[in-house]
């Protein structure tokens, strides 16, 4: 069994009446990623100017030996965060490192409500290992529900160009995966898409460790932040952690072999389990 926690931290900036406030709240992050007591950690829009992953890392497995792993894709949308990346966090050795750039969708990138323009923020994956074998895909795909096009259609992964690109993307996905060996192990982090399990579930034969109704991660409702893995794992008691005034709730999910014989490559076998957990943070 390893616990697997994951959380987009807007560079541990939290959500005010005017937008992202400017005080770094990182150790409200830390707080309650702590409460899902992880052995390895996820985090994305992390803020990789400083030591955000570290104390992170910290304050989730505190008194634990770190491994940490982390890359850097784009510069930042939040103001006071200069630069946005991928880390990883683990109490086991990650042995390898390596990193999947996502290509852009070929949209118009126009702010989903004004029109006004808007930089596309390049988006991807970090490979990591550990040392027994357990690979950790962790990151993060374009927001396409944050545009729209030059004739004011929003975008979405459920149809139009956001599916073209959803299919594009999952298929760029399973041949950078499989080009790193990645055989065993999960893809976890901010998924941005309402119909996650088509694309990484049935497309790239993964398995959706949420089950069904799947928990809200976010404060509106969505549940975009997700972990799928491959069919020799299950995944059980999925927990959600609300923080006020976080625009993505921290995620934590426990990982075991799974006893059965495995799924057949290309399809996806629902899972059975009891509702997530939602606890409220600060409260």
């Amino acid at each position: 069994m390893i616990s697997i926690a994951f959380a987009n931290v807007a560079g541990g900036r939290l959500v005010g009446p005017d937008g992202y406030a400017a005080e770094d709240r990182t150790a409200d992050f830390g707080r309650a990623l702590a409460g899902l007591r992880p052995d390895v950690l996820i985090v994305t829009e992390l803020d990789t100017t400083g030591d955000q992953l570290e104390r992170l890392g910290a304050a989730a497995m505190p008194g634990r030996s770190l491994s940490y792993a982390a890359q850097e894709f784009s510069d930042s949308h939040i103001p006071g965060v200069e630069r946005l990346g991928v880390g990883i966090v683990s109490t086991y050795q990650l042995t390898e490192l390596e990193r999947i750039d996502l290509p852009n969708p070929s949209i118009d990138y126009l702010h989903w409500r004004t029109g006004a323009p808007m930089d596309p923020h390049p988006k991807g994956f970090v490979v990591a290992r550990t040392s027994f074998g357990l690979n950790i895909v962790g990151g993060q795909v374009c927001p396409l529900h944050m545009f729209r096009s030059a004739d004011g259609v929003e975008y979405t992964y459920q149809e139009g160009a956001g599916r073209e690109y959803g299919v594009q993307l999952a298929a760029y996905l399973q041949e950078a995966l499989a080009a790193r060996g990645v055989r065993t192990g999960v893809v976890a982090g901010d998924l941005n898409m309402p119909n996650p399990r088509e694309f990484f579930g049935e497309r790239l034969g993964l398995v959706d460790a949420f089950g069904d109704p799947p928990p809200a991660t976010t404060p509106d409702g969505r549940s975009i932040d997700r972990l799928f893995c491959t069919p020799d794992l299950v995944g059980r008691g999925v927990e959600v952690v609300r923080v006020p005034g976080a625009d993505h709730f921290p995620v934590g999910c426990r990982l075991a072999r799974r006893e059965a014989a495995p799924v057949a490559a290309g399809r996806v076998r629902g899972l059975s389990k009891p509702p997530a957990r939602r606890r409220d943070f600060g409260r």
